[in-house]
């Protein structure tokens, strides 16, 4: 099998961002992606998640977590906090959760938690099987900031479909 020649301008196109489509960046989160981006944003309260699209806040949202973020999430939150909101989102369309880190890092030992590396692969496991979550990590600003968009322009096509 011949394999396509490799390229080395993978610099990808922008998202093309619909007409009337506005993001939402819930007014809680910390340091907010899309400070340079050309598109329609507001900040408003989420009842859960950091990004959504307006007029679809109870449908589609995305949660985005750093790595220490991560660690309290599924530890010393996760009874209280973390369960009940993801029981509660299980109705959505869609919920995604970028973690701010690569895969290696997440399954890796940390210095400052008590989080084992099967904790967090137990975790994600449960989060995408049971709950019917989509996970994606990184560690590019940039590249979390594509994939959130596009997958809130994507719904957002999909949905005006019908």
């Amino acid at each position: 099998m011949k394999l396509g020649k490799h390229i080395t301008n993978t610099e990808l196109k922008p998202t093309k961002i619909p007409e009337d489509f506005v993001l939402i960046i819930d007014t809680r989160e910390g340091l907010p992606l899309f400070k340079d981006a050309d598109l329609p944003v507001i900040h408003k309260a989420l009842k859960h998640g950091d990004y959504s699209i307006r007029g679809f806040e109870n449908t589609i949202t995305i949660e985005r977590k750093k790595l220490s973020d991560f660690y309290s999430y599924i530890s010393s939150e996760m009874s209280e906090k973390t369960v009940p909101k993801m029981k509660a989102m299980v109705d959505y369309s869609y919920v995604g959760l970028v973690i701010e880190a690569s895969e290696s890092d997440v399954l890796s030992p940390q210095l400052y938690t008590n989080v084992s590396p099967e904790l967090a692969r137990s975790f994600l496991a449960s989060w995408e099987v049971r709950y019917g979550f989509h996970v994606y990590y990184s560690r590019s600003r940039k590249d979390i900031e594509r994939w959130i968009l596009d997958r809130l322009t994507k719904f957002w096509k999909v949905i005006r479909e019908v």
